[in-house]
């Protein structure tokens, strides 16, 4: 398959979860613009649905020499939409569109596909920024895998296949690093879930997942909130649920702190972690507090930090506590307090709850409190 077209396929798997932002009545919205050296080729737009396998094509019409274009369509919701011209998308000619606006105006060439500009839609905008930088991103790594797979065909260098091994991780690595920033600040549904769609391609599925859980409650979009419903019965289907226990990968975290920015466990990997489930409420975790910031404060400098994970729900009163408890480490929460999605993946049914992790993410104790913790921690990090 075409590389530039893979992530139109990744795309079939994403929109399959979509339901936009509903609106009360039908609006009209157009798309204009220029296509440069086309010819009289014919241009579709076409509404990705794939409830029934398929697009929905809307419009086709043919360019005339000058390229001018103009769509005009009714529609109730926000939605996703393609802009490509017939024969020519195996050679990557597309642009998505979100109708977040009413008038969109589109300039493309393709001889020169990365030219295009959109003006007119936010999110659009936003969209094609992040596809444009993936791009890239995703080239670079796979023309990796490609040197990677050359060298083991002909049995090359150990050094060299060593050294090309070191490369294809730091650019996975590279790519989910962008990934987790562009989440971070983009706020459309639309473009955030197509960020997660994406994203299946180089992160676990329960990595995605915490990420969704955690934009669908940033957001309190409903098209986020379906994507992790879905998401989570697919996991469940496939996997068969066992006790968390010690031995066993950490699973994922991720959410907001108190700026709004997602914090993800796996960003602490290489450090030994202690995940503190507390509350400001509690009285047990704030009298277990003092504890922790002893172990913290003794073993901050030998690769060992503490993530708290509140069930609070009043970000005023989370905040205060913090302050007044003096926990210096990094702190995220759902405000959600006991509906938390942290509960059931942890397992837990009462706090104050903890477990320690290793460098590799495992976690090697849970429940520790007094002297129990202070014991475990002299006795790894001496």
């Amino acid at each position: 398959m075409n590389r530039n077209n893979i992530l139109f396929v990744v795309l079939i798997s994403i929109v399959a979860f979509m339901s936009c932002k509903q609106k009360n009545t039908e609006a009209r919205y157009s798309i204009t613009g220029n296509i440069q050296n086309a010819g009289k080729q014919k241009l579709i737009l076409q509404e990705l649905k794939f409830e029934n396998g398929a697009n929905v094509t809307l419009d086709t019409i043919t360019l005339n020499e000058d390229g001018k274009f103009n769509f005009s369509f009714l529609a109730k919701e926000e939605g996703l939409y393609r802009l490509a011209i017939e024969n020519e998308y195996e050679n990557g000619f597309e642009i998505l569109l979100i109708n977040d606006e009413n008038n969109i105006q589109v300039n493309a060439d393709p001889n020169n596909y990365e030219s295009y500009t959109i003006k007119g839609s936010k999110g659009s905008e936003a969209l094609n920024q992040f596809l444009k930088a993936y791009r890239i991103k995703d080239e670079s790594f796979f023309a990796t895998v490609d040197k990677l797979q050359g060298l083991q065909k002909t049995n090359g260098d150990p050094a060299t296949i060593d050294q090309t091994q070191k490369e294809q991780f730091l650019k996975i690595t590279d790519i989910n690093n962008f990934i987790q920033k562009s989440l971070t600040e983009n706020d459309n549904p639309i473009v955030i879930q197509y960020i997660l769609g994406v994203s299946l391609r180089s992160m676990e599925t329960s990595q995605v997942l915490a990420y969704a859980k955690a934009a669908a409650e940033k957001t309190k979009s409903a098209l986020l909130a379906k994507f992790v419903a879905t998401l989570t019965n697919q996991i469940q289907t496939n996997t068969t649920s066992t006790p968390l226990s010690i031995g066993q990968p950490a699973p994922e975290i991720a959410m907001s702190d108190a700026t709004g920015k997602i914090i993800t466990l796996s960003s602490l990997k290489g450090q030994y972690v202690l995940v503190d489930f507390w509350a400001s409420w509690c009285g047990p975790c704030r009298a277990e507090n003092p504890n922790v910031v002893s172990v913290f404060e003794k073993y901050k400098n030998k690769k060992f930090t503490v993530l708290g994970v509140s069930l609070d729900d009043n970000k005023a009163d989370w905040q205060a506590a913090i302050i007044a408890d003096k926990l210096n480490w990094q702190h995220i929460s759902d405000l959600k307090k006991w509906e938390s999605t942290v509960i059931s993946t942890y397992q837990f049914s009462g706090i104050p709850y903890n477990v320690l992790i290793d460098t590799n993410g495992i976690i090697i104790a849970k429940e520790l409190r007094g002297q129990a913790l202070q014991d475990k921690l002299a006795s790894i990090l001496k």
